[in-house]
């Protein structure tokens, strides 16, 4: 706090008590409503208490205002603004010539952009009288200010009060307000005594009304120490108390006002969403919260479930603990309740521990009941639920402590204090031992020990299950347990319950996911438009291996077909992507298919197999392919035969390394390798089928006439006939996939083209 020493004032000669004085009235110099002065207390052995609802560029409080001092006396500042970035100064008006310019009326210089708490001094010498301050507030006050304005960027607004000069009092204020032991009904107010103790003690006066009182306000009490026990207050209300000192007949002014507020009535039951609590570090009503070091809570927006608001902490170290104290419940020892909520980190998981403190201003007063590790980055499909025993001290308040290792980012939000279910749940779900058609099911076993097992539910959905949905499983006693029958290279989502009887069972436990590995195929047809742009493993079963800075992704424009495609750039190095396993590889019955260009008509694709698919040098070529075409128009479909030399356990693989060119492919096919006839040859680029992939119709192109066209799938199985020269098809009846449609010409020519139904 800066001390303002004017020497000078002390030769100041006494004046006599002012008259009325008129002074100018200052403006802004804009039309700007930011940066005003939005709460101000002065108080020495008087104090004003000032609160603005809204903008105004000048406010004359000085007939309402006032703050009481004497010769000598200090006067200490505070000032708060209604925006950041805002400075202040304090001018008085010493001499009562109705202007601010003398050097010396200006006893509070330009502030920093903060609030300010300062004081300044009563020249010794100065007349008991009344006197004027203005307050100027601007965002640029850095030149020479004006106290009749304007500022000169039009921010900011000015105010004047009053400050009466008394003679030096022979009965001083007491200072040092503070309030403690603070319950539902009843507080400790305390004071620090003034340098001349009065002989008489002190009075003392509260009020929930923040209307401050005056020499003609009774006293609430007395008391001859420098503290006061006050009961009978009303729960969760905000109080406002003063101190003066008594000193024989005579009484000082009314301290600084303290301010408290009482505790909330204990409670039997909670839900809190913090939907109506203020955005910031105080928390929630009833709620408290202890913080040490750096530690940091706060409710806020965005974090809560479906982005409403929440309560964050964030703590980097056991120095930095912070502990949100919940309110105070009447039955927390009964041992019938618990406390359920939804929790998650940012990114890196962390630990929440649950318990209660004895003393809800004490960190070392916490006492935890159960940990919980929190892995999950959102709500949906994980909640946690704490048993709170019977050992809880009857006046403990439960809290919930980021204790700060690891030194993560935890949301929390929609919490319940509620009888505990008869049935309890199953916890600490684990997967293991994951094929491609089955997975181990672990967990920990309910405390209610159900009599009927446990129930299993899986789903490819994350929509978590509720009471009345049908588990797939039912009364399974072993754990873990084997869940068979699943499809290979898919995502399941799996919760578990206990089975206490017929009616009674517990609530689902959190979500657990597990991806089933990959089974070997016979045929495939990939357009990636299922997959998510980026890496090409983000395709189930696909494998990526590259050299240096070569990449291998999904890309979303320009595919081919739908949405989707692969962009291939070995940028010097080498760009390769592995296939998923084909069973039925080294057949020598199949040929791997593809639409692809290049940015450049010199490209090389190379088409062969590894034997490792986490090994780029155990790649094997089978054919080089000439990628000439620069676009997917035309004749951009390559077909390479794979032999029956080719290992049953390899993978095939799509390479290059051929300098700096992108390549993309798309719509790639494993299936039996179509025999073309020389009349089939002859006729290949008179016909196309279009659109494909297609939805129900096809329509055929080109000036030919049509004797039949024939479907088959890819096993070679004839699906539809159509005989005739009708050149727009319906293949509605058929299920989405891959199949060969033959076109059979009245000329004797044919051709066969893949078509994909999506």
């Amino acid at each position: 706090m800066r001390k303002h020493y004017l020497f000078w004032m002390i030769l100041l000669l006494p004046f006599f008590k002012l008259d009325a004085q008129t002074y100018c009235t200052p403006t802004t110099g804009g039309a700007s409503t930011n940066n005003y002065l939005k709460n101000a207390i002065f108080s020495d052995q008087g104090a004003f208490y000032y609160d603005a609802n809204s903008y105004q560029t000048y406010v004359n409080n000085s007939a309402t205002q006032m703050v009481t001092s004497y010769p000598g006396g200090t006067v200490k500042v505070h000032m708060e603004f209604s925006a950041g970035g805002t400075k202040a100064l304090v001018w008085v008006d010493w001499n009562g010539n109705g202007d601010f310019n003398d050097f010396y009326e200006n006893p509070i210089p330009t502030s920093g952009y903060t609030t300010v708490d300062d004081q300044f001094f009563i020249p010794p010498s100065q007349a008991p009288g009344i006197y004027r301050i203005r307050v100027q507030t601007g965002t640029n006050l850095s030149g020479t200010p004006n106290p009749c304005g304007p500022n000169t960027n039009g921010n900011g607004n000015f105010v004047d009060f009053s400050l009466k000069i008394d003679p030096i009092p022979t009965c001083y204020v007491p200072t040092t307000v503070t309030a403690g032991n603070i319950t539902n009904a009843a507080a400790t107010i305390s004071w620090a005594a003034p340098t001349t103790v009065p002989n008489n003690g002190y009075e003392y006066y509260y009020s929930s009304s923040n209307i401050p009182p005056d020499n003609t306000t009774s006293a609430s009490g007395t008391s001859t120490t420098t503290s006061a026990s006050i009961g009978g207050l009303a729960s969760f209300t905000t109080y406002y108390y003063y101190v003066r000192s008594v000193c024989g007949t005579s009484k000082s002014a009314w301290s600084l006002r303290g301010i408290f507020k009482t505790k909330c009535d204990p409670i039997t039951s909670m839900f809190e969403n913090f939907e109506t609590a203020v955005n910031g570090p105080n928390n929630a009503d009833c709620w408290d919260r202890i913080i040490l070091g750096t530690g940091y809570q706060q409710i806020s927006t965005g974090n809560g479930v479906s982005n409403s608001k929440s309560m964050y902490q964030s703590a980097n170290s056991a120095a930095n603990t912070v502990i949100a104290v919940l309110p105070a419940f009447s039955n927390v020892n009964t041992g019938t309740n618990w406390l359920r909520f939804k929790a998650k980190v940012s990114s890196t998981a962390g630990v929440l521990d649950v318990g209660y403190v004895t003393n809800d201003t004490d960190a070392t007063s916490f006492v935890t009941i159960q940990s919980l590790n929190i892995a999950n980055t959102v709500y949906d499909g994980y909640e946690y639920m704490v048993v709170v025993p019977n050992t809880v001290p009857v006046n403990a308040r439960l809290a919930i402590r980021h204790g700060g290792v690891p030194s993560v980012n935890i949301y929390w939000d929609e919490v319940y204090w509620e009888p505990k279910p008869t049935c309890l749940a199953p916890s600490n779900v684990a997967l293991s031992n994951i094929t491609s058609s089955s997975v181990d099911i672990g967990w920990t076993t309910s405390p209610s020990v159900p009599a009927s097992g446990y129930d299993i539910y899986y789903s490819t959905s994350n929509t978590p299950p509720t009471s009345t949905t049908t588990p797939n499983v039912t009364g399974v006693t072993a754990n873990p347990y084997t869940l068979q029958g699943l499809n290979s290279a898919t995502t399941y989502y799996i919760w578990v319950r206990a089975r206490c009887s017929g009616t009674d069972q517990s609530a689902w436990t959190n979500i657990a996911s597990v991806l089933t590995l990959c089974a070997p195929k016979t045929s495939l047809f990939e357009n990636f438009d299922t997959s998510n742009t980026g890496f090409i493993s983000n395709t189930p079963c696909w494998g990526r291996l590259i050299t240096g800075s070569a990449s291998v992704n999904i890309n979303g424009t320009g595919a081919y077909s739908g949405a989707r495609h692969i962009m291939q750039r070995p940028l010097n190095a080498s760009s390769m992507a592995v296939l998923p396993e084909l069973s039925n590889i080294n057949a020598g019955t199949h040929s791997l298919t593809f639409r692809a260009y290049c940015s450049a008509n010199t490209g090389v694709i190379k088409v062969g197999y590894v034997t490792n698919p986490t090994d780029i040098t155990s790649f094997v070529l089978i054919q080089a392919v000439n990628i000439t075409n620069t676009a997917y128009a035309g004749a951009s479909e390559y077909s390479v035969e794979i032999p029956n030399t080719v290992p049953p356990t390899a993978r095939l693989a799509i390479y290059t390394d051929s300098g700096n060119l992108i390549y993309y492919w798309d719509d790639v096919s494993w299936a039996p390798t179509v025999v073309l006839g020389t009349n089939e040859v002859k006729a290949k680029n008179d016909v196309v089928i279009y659109p494909n992939p297609f939805t129900d119709i096809i329509t055929i192109s080109g000036d030919v006439a049509l004797q039949s066209v024939v479907v088959y799938d890819l096993s070679g199985k004839m699906i539809k006939e159509f005989k005739g020269s009708e050149k727009t098809i319906s293949l509605h009846s058929l299920t989405s996939g891959v199949y060969m449609v033959k076109l059979n010409m009245k000329n004797g020519n044919s051709k066969t083209v893949k078509a994909v139904k999506k």
